[in-house]
């Protein structure tokens, strides 16, 4: 079981300039955890990473993938999940194009699901498969 669960948290950051300047990283992980904070009133038990656009290239939108990660690190309601993946695809689309930005939309609703064992999944800090929370969280 705990090669399953460290299988599906990332451990290290992917992506630079995180994975190599610790304290651009700590940064990071600071306001990542000032934004659980305020929704949650809570961090995950593991620490924030990010890998940028997983699965896709980190061209011009790759701070709209780090943006992402920070919600899907912290979880929350389904409803949280969608919000996230909205603004995702907004940011995306604002940034390069809509035709981008809704391929990558539909990748996160069909591919970030909180029951997959991927460390690209809805509230991957949290032990795997922690599942959306049944209580609303305030609005992001």
């Amino acid at each position: 079981m705990g090669l399953l669960v460290s299988g599906c948290t990332p451990m290290t950051h992917r992506l630079e300039p995180y994975r190599s300047d610790p304290a651009a990283a700590e940064a990071l992980e600071r306001r990542a955890a000032e934004y659980c904070m305020r929704f949650r009133g809570e961090t995950p038990p593991h620490h924030f990473t990010t890998d940028g656009c997983s699965m896709s290239t980190n061209d011009g939108w790759v701070d709209c993938c780090v943006e992402h990660d920070v919600a899907y690190w912290c979880g929350g309601t389904g409803d949280d999940r969608q919000r996230a993946d909205a603004t995702l695809r907004e940011c995306v689309a604002r940034d390069h194009s809509a035709t981008l930005a809704r391929l990558m939309y539909w990748g996160v609703r069909l591919g970030g699901t909180p029951w997959q064992p991927f460390p690209w999944r809805w509230a991957y800090g949290w032990d795997c498969c922690h599942g959306y929370d049944a209580r609303p969280s305030d609005s992001r």
